[in-house]
């Protein structure tokens, strides 16, 4: 089940690069909440606090519970923008969790990368993709989802349709795409033997 953090933010009546540098100047930060057929609602939360959740693992799969002035919300972040030097929260996008499925990006997380047959013997773990697309019951929103990839070879790719999902959970792109691979290095000793023996003839 996703993590879920309460914050606290206020509403924005001004609006521009002003407002928002005015705003970032007593350590406050420009965001947005949008979806579910709702209105835009323009906000300022406290830097520190987001940058903090933020650098958490799997923040992009974290429910949040976000008091504005005096009404209560339950969000999803959606995008986040970082600040080019700093590497601190810039900007956010939440959208509304108030429907039954929601659609979402949730993190990959690759179990037993270094021991995998494969990178022992040399090699490369190739990630295709970090993040899955998936739409999920707004009761049971997964932080993340893990693969173990010891038994991966060189050569071999995990695909959507071996990784089993949380009930209530399916990805919303219906082909079997490619998550992760193990490729060879060149001058590997995998690498010489599958060329020996692509060489038999």
């Amino acid at each position: 089940m996703s993590e879920v953090v309460e914050l606290i933010a206020s509403r924005r009546t001004k609006y521009g690069t002003g407002a928002a540098r005015a705003l970032r100047n007593e350590g406050q930060i420009p965001a947005i909440i949008y979806g579910a057929g709702n209105s835009p609602l323009a906000i300022s939360i406290e830097e520190k606090g987001i940058t903090k959740h933020y650098r958490k693992p799997c923040f992009i799969s974290t429910i949040v519970h976000l008091k504005v002035d005096n009404e209560k919300y339950v969000l999803l972040p959606k995008a986040v923008d970082l600040h080019p030097i700093k590497d601190t929260v810039h900007h956010v996008d939440f959208v509304y969790l108030n429907k039954e499925i929601q659609k979402m990006e949730v993190p990959i997380i690759f179990e037993g990368k270094e021991r995998s047959l494969g990178v022992k013997r040399g090699g490369f773990f190739n990630i295709i993709k970090r993040t899955v697309k998936l739409s999920c019951d707004v009761n049971n929103i997964p932080k993340n989802i893990v693969v173990n990839v010891t038994n991966m070879y060189i050569g071999h790719s995990i695909k959507a349709s071996s990784i089993t999902l949380p009930t209530g959970c399916e990805f919303v792109n219906k082909d079997d795409f490619i998550i992760a691979t193990i490729i060879g290095r060149r001058g590997s000793k995998a690498e010489e033997e599958n060329t020996e023996t692509s060489c038999i003839t």
